[in-house]
C-alpha cells in the first residue's frame, strides 16, 4: 500500500521563499509518501491543478492501493469546507486515511469533524481579515499617494515613489540604439503614435525586436504533471506572472499580446498618475478605463508621456473600438457574439469583415482575434451563412437526441451531493454536544453552506433544464429558426450553448450548458 501527500504555497510565498514548496515536499517524502501532487496557488481558489489531478488518481485507484493522503495543515487543502469534504468523500469511498503532520486531526472521531470545522472556520476568517486590512493599506497607500508595489515597465520603485528606471535594457542592432527601460516604454508610445492602433503597433514591435510569433505553437499547452517523485524536486519551475503581460518585465521577454499591451498603453501610472477603483465590485471584472478614478501627482520624476498624450492615446483607441463597424446600423445583432472560439488557439473570434449580396442580405466573415497580432496560424474565416447552417444542423440533431430520451426516460431521483451529506451530518453532531458562541457561529456557517450548496445544485439543474428544453422548442423545426430576429436567436443561442468551435470554414464542436 502506498502514501501520498499534497503540498500547496501561496504564489507570494512562494516568491518569498524559493525554497518554501521544496520543505513542504521534503517533510512528505520523509513522512513516507512515494507520491506527492502539489500546487502554487493560493487556498481561495478552488481550481488547481495539482489537486484536481490527486481527486481524480484516487477516484480511479483501485481501493486498498492507497493507504494514506498526507500535507502539513488543513488549510493547504484550502479555507473551502466544500472543497475539503469533497476531497474526503473521495478518501472515504476509498478506505483511505487523512493525516494532517501538524494537526492531530482524525475525520473519523466523534470531535473529529467538530475540530475540522473550527480548523476551516479559521482559515475562512482568517482569508477574510487579511482581505479587510489589504484594503485598508491599499486605501491608505492611495491618500498618501504611494505606489502600487508593482512598477509597470519604464518604472521601478523608489521611497514608495514611482521613479523612471534608466538601467540598461535592449539594443537595437538598426541605427546601433541602445535602450533603458524607460527609454523602451517611451519606443513603444512612440509606435503606437506612428501605427495609429493596438494591433498594428503589436506587429511592428514583433518586428522591431526580432519576436518570431508565428513560428510557435499556439495550440493550449498540455497540462503538465503535478506529481513529485524522488528525483523531481529539481523540476518545478515557478513562473511569478503571467507569461506574456508586458507590465512584468523582465519575466515576460519581449513579446506582447493586444489586450495585454492596451492594457499598458492606458495605465495613467505613465502619465503619472495612480489609478484606483478598477474593478466593479460585485462582479470582480475590471471597468472600462474610462471608469478608472486617478490621482494624479503621485511621482517623484518626470513622467514617461504627459497627461495630453494619455487622453490622446485613449480617444485613439475608443475610436478604433468603431472604425470597423461606423456604417452599421443599430440593428445588426451578433447571434453568435462571444460565442465562437478558434480551435486552433482557443482564442474568441470576432466579425472582420461584411458585404452585402443581390438580396440585400447583409453576410458577416468572423476570423480568429490573435491572428492579428501574429499570435495564431488560423488566417481562415467562417461566413455568418455557413455558421448558420452548420450551427443550425447540430442543434437539430441535438434537439431530436434530447426529444427522443424525454419520451423515454423516466425522470431520475434527485439526491443531495455529497458534500451536502457531509455537512449535514457534522452539523447533527453539533448539535448534541453543549450550546456555546463559537459552536452556534459554526452551526450558522454550515447551515449557510448547506443552502449555499443546494441552491447552487438546484440553480444549476434548473439552468440545464430551461437550456434543453430551449434546444428542443427552438430547433425541432428549422424553419422556425430561420423566421427569428438575430436578437431573438442570440438570446436563444446563450441560453442553451456555452462555446462553438470553429476551425477552418467548419464547426468542430459545440459545448452546451448542461
Amino acid at each position: 500500500m502506498e502514501n501520498w501527500g499534497y503540498a500547496r504555497v501561496s504564489g507570494e510565498e512562494q516568491q518569498t521563499d524559493k525554497g518554501a514548496l521544496r520543505k513542504q515536499i521534503e517533510r512528505l517524502q520523509d513522512a513516507g509518501c512515494s507520491k506527492v501532487y502539489w500546487d502554487i496557488q493560493s487556498r481561495t481558489t478552488e481550481v488547481r491543478e495539482g489537486l484536481q489531478q490527486l481527486i481524480n488518481d484516487l477516484k480511479t485507484s483501485s481501493k486498498g492501493k492507497v493507504k494514506s493522503l498526507q500535507f502539513t495543515r488543513i488549510d493547504r487543502i484550502g479555507s473551502s469546507s466544500r472543497l475539503f469534504y469533497s476531497l474526503l468523500e473521495v478518501l472515504r469511498s476509498k478506505g483511505i486515511k487523512l493525516i494532517a503532520l501538524d494537526q492531530g486531526v482524525d475525520p473519523e472521531s466523534l470531535g473529529g469533524e467538530l475540530t475540522i470545522d473550527m480548523l476551516l472556520a479559521a482559515a475562512k476568517f482568517e482569508v477574510r481579515m487579511v482581505t479587510e486590512r489589504l484594503k485598508s493599506e491599499r486605501r491608505h497607500r492611495i491618500d498618501q499617494g504611494k505606489s502600487h508595489r508593482v512598477a509597470p515597465l519604464g518604472y521601478r520603485i523608489h521611497k514608495d515613489k514611482y521613479v523612471r528606471d534608466d538601467s540598461p535594457c535592449v539594443c537595437l542592432l538598426e541605427g546601433q540604439r541602445e535602450l533603458t527601460v524607460s527609454n523602451l516604454a517611451r519606443y513603444i508610445f512612440n509606435t503606437f503614435f506612428e501605427c495609429g492602433s493596438v494591433a498594428a503597433t503589436v506587429r511592428k514591435l514583433h518586428s522591431d525586436f526580432g519576436i518570431e510569433t508565428k513560428v510557435l505553437a499556439w495550440n493550449k499547452p498540455e497540462t503538465s504533471s503535478r506529481i513529485i517523485n524522488d528525483d523531481d524536486l529539481d523540476k518545478i519551475v515557478f513562473t511569478p506572472n503571467k507569461a506574456n503581460h508586458p507590465l512584468r518585465y523582465p519575466w515576460s521577454g519581449l513579446r506582447w499580446s493586444i489586450a495585454g499591451l492596451k492594457a499598458s498603453l492606458v495605465n495613467p501610472v505613465y502619465a503619472g498618475g495612480l489609478p484606483f477603483d478598477t474593478y466593479v465590485k460585485s462582479k470582480g471584472k475590471r471597468k472600462h478605463f474610462d471608469e478608472w478614478k486617478v490621482k494624479w501627482g503621485t511621482h517623484d520624476d518626470e513622467a514617461i508621456i504627459t497627461c495630453a498624450e494619455h487622453e490622446q492615446i485613449k480617444q485613439i483607441i475608443r475610436g478604433n473600438r468603431h472604425n470597423r463597424w461606423a456604417s452599421r446600423d443599430d440593428n445588426e445583432v451578433n447571434p453568435f457574439s462571444n460565442l465562437i472560439k478558434c480551435a486552433n488557439c482557443g482564442g474568441s473570434m470576432t466579425r472582420h469583415a461584411k458585404r452585402v449580396n443581390k438580396d440585400g442580405q447583409a453576410i458577416y466573415y468572423f476570423q480568429c482575434r490573435l491572428y492579428k497580432a501574429g499570435n495564431c496560424s488560423n488566417k481562415n474565416m467562417i461566413s455568418s451563412k455557413i455558421l448558420d447552417i452548420q450551427v443550425v444542423n447540430l442543434l437539430a440533431e441535438e434537439a431530436e437526441r434530447l426529444a427522443n430520451l424525454v419520451e423515454t426516460d423516466e425522470q431520475p431521483v434527485v439526491e443531495e451531493p455529497p458534500q451536502v451529506k457531509t455537512l449535514r451530518a457534522s452539523l447533527n453532531t453539533l448539535e448534541t454536544l453543549p450550546p456555546s458562541s463559537a459552536i452556534e457561529q459554526i452551526k450558522n456557517d454550515l447551515k449557510e453552506q448547506i443552502a449555499i450548496a443546494l441552491g447552487t445544485t438546484n440553480n444549476a439543474s434548473k439552468q440545464s433544464l430551461i437550456a434543453k428544453e430551449r434546444i428542443i422548442q427552438a430547433f425541432s423545426n428549422k424553419s422556425y429558426w430561420q423566421g427569428l430576429e438575430a436578437q431573438d436567436k442570440r438570446a436563444i443561442l446563450n441560453g442553451c450553448i456555452k462555446k462553438i468551435c470553429v476551425d477552418g470554414k467548419f464547426v468542430t464542436a459545440i459545448e452546451y450548458r448542461y
